[in-house]
């Protein structure tokens, strides 16, 4: 990622936590990680969003996905008349390794991306 949008989510991943009242451990705990620094460096901009976590995120805050990385902290999701609204674009970059199980991890993640996006929940 590049170090403007990276140090952008970075922004955002601070104002969606402290908006919620939430400590950098218990972020860390929620997303498992071992302890808090590796959860601290996100929003550094020192490491970059996994997927994974981008969407642990999202749920956690009840926010979709592109405002989580994108914009600025709203609470409330977006709806018209009971329907998410549609046409999100979303970039994702995939890690591979030339391994199938890397492979298939990251076809997972995209799997569960698109049901997300399907049930306009990101």
């Amino acid at each position: 990622m590049e170090k403007e949008l990276k140090q952008h989510i970075a922004e955002n991943l601070r104002k969606y936590r402290v908006l919620r009242g939430f400590t950098q451990e218990y972020i860390a705990d929620y997303l498992g990680k071992k302890d808090y620094t590796a959860y601290s460096r996100y929003e550094q901009g020192r490491s970059n969003l996994k997927m994974d976590d981008a969407i642990k995120l999202s749920e956690l805050y009840d926010v979709q996905i592109q405002e989580l990385v994108n914009g600025t902290p709203s609470i409330k999701r977006k709806h018209i008349n009971g329907s998410a609204i549609q046409g999100n674009n979303f970039s994702v970059m995939v890690s591979l390794d030339g391994s199938l199980d890397t492979l298939e991890n990251q076809l997972k993640r995209l799997k569960r991306l698109n049901t997300l996006i399907e049930h306009g929940e990101v």
